[in-house]
């Protein structure tokens, strides 16, 4: 359905300033893959205002914006090879399903009567809503209003598929399909998508790549193992990894690995972040599924040998399904969670029970405390 452009990816943004004074946007979509952008921030209209720009609804500040190898920056909307769906963009209420995707056909008119019909029926097939071309939006389900949505945004060929926060009218077996479909649609015609959204879960379902956005700002771009495992930023840890925060002073720092003392004495490892420093003051995240928890057979307030090891105090734990979410508490008063497996039932986890918290070097990272997102 797309038009080929050689090795040109179908989306490129060099330095694409759409929220000054933040820093430009820089990343590229390749054929038939999927980039989620993960805004994590409190500004609530970064990914809006990057829909309105790349759409050509609102200037940029600066940058470029190349779909398909060419420079589309200051071409006018609807003419950029590129298509948003989303909120923003519903169909319109007073036509059928079929004359909506008729639409945008009818406007360029580029292609003939019986072409448009063509490519409507064809479209209309792809999306799983043959037997509903009669049908105006008021008599669609949000599942079946977003399909149609996505019918419109396809019959035009675009190179590129930028979705905004699609799927937040959804429930989530309708989502589950939404995302199901766009990964066929992927392998099937090569569909190239940039993804919006505020939703770890679609994010980590949908990209291949997924980009860390704090109020407008690319923190980090890379493959889901690479974000949980080796975080750029601290912001990036919490938001993606949804990682514990301990607070702890840097012994020593060398060849990417750090040992730190915490406020109650005991010493971890972790990964050392960008820039830290023997003598630091550090945050050491570490995500809730990558620590090991020992329940000792009897009870101790004595610190254990290995030092490793920290001394806690279960407060609660609750059966998730596929995991129990445990909470502790630890030997200054803070707390920590680790989700595991469910081999413990729920009468053996009485609070109070006493525990062993570890987690290999390589599952947690230490960021100074004073490092910027900027």
């Amino acid at each position: 359905m797309h038009t080929a452009h050689g090795s040109h990816p179908p989306l490129e943004l060099h330095n694409l300033a759409f929220l000054p004074p933040r820093a430009g946007l820089s990343l590229r979509v390749g054929k038939g893959a999927c980039v989620a952008l993960l805004g994590i921030g409190s500004e609530q209209e970064d990914l809006d205002r990057l829909t309105d720009v790349l759409a050509g609804h609102t200037p940029s500040f600066g940058g470029q914006i190349r779909v398909g190898g060419e420079d589309v920056t200051h071409r006018p909307t609807g003419q950029r090879g590129l298509a948003t769906l989303g909120a923003h963009a519903p169909l319109f209420p007073h036509l059928t399903l079929a004359d909506n995707i008729l639409f945008p056909l009818r406007a360029s008119e580029r292609v003939s009567t019986a072409e448009a019909e063509r490519r409507t029926t064809e479209t209309l097939s792809l999306v799983g809503l043959d037997g509903y071309r009669a049908f105006k939006p008021g008599r669609l389900t949000a599942e079946q209003n977003l399909r149609g949505q996505l019918a419109r945004a396809l019959v035009m060929r675009p190179e590129v598929l930028v979705l905004n926060r699609p799927f937040s009218t959804l429930d989530h077996t309708a989502t589950t399909r939404m995302l199901a479909l766009l990964e066929k649609l992927q392998r099937a015609i090569g569909l190239s998508i940039l993804l919006l959204t505020r939703d770890r879960t679609e994010a980590l379902m949908a990209g291949d790549s997924i980009g860390i956005m704090d109020n407008g700002i690319l923190l980090q771009l890379a493959t889901p193992p690479d974000l949980l495992n080796r975080p750029a930023h601290e912001q990036v840890a919490i938001a993606f990894g949804e990682a514990n925060v301990l607070t702890g002073k840097v012994l020593y720092a060398e060849d990417d690995m750090a040992e730190l003392r915490l406020p109650t004495g005991e010493t971890v490892d972790a990964m050392a972040g960008p820039g830290l420093e023997e003598q630091d003051l550090a945050n050491i995240c570490v995500s809730p599924d990558r620590i090991s928890v020992m329940f000792p057979r009897q009870t101790t307030t004595q610190q254990p040998e290995d030092n490793d090891m920290l001394l806690c105090t279960l407060v609660s734990a609750r059966h998730v399904g596929a995991a129990i979410h445990m909470r502790f508490r630890m030997r200054d008063g803070g707390e920590i969670i680790a989700h595991r497996p469910p081999v413990h039932t729920l009468r053996e986890l009485e609070p109070g029970r006493v525990a062993l918290l570890a987690w290999q070097t390589a599952n947690a990272t230490a960021f100074p405390m004073d490092q910027k997102s900027g």
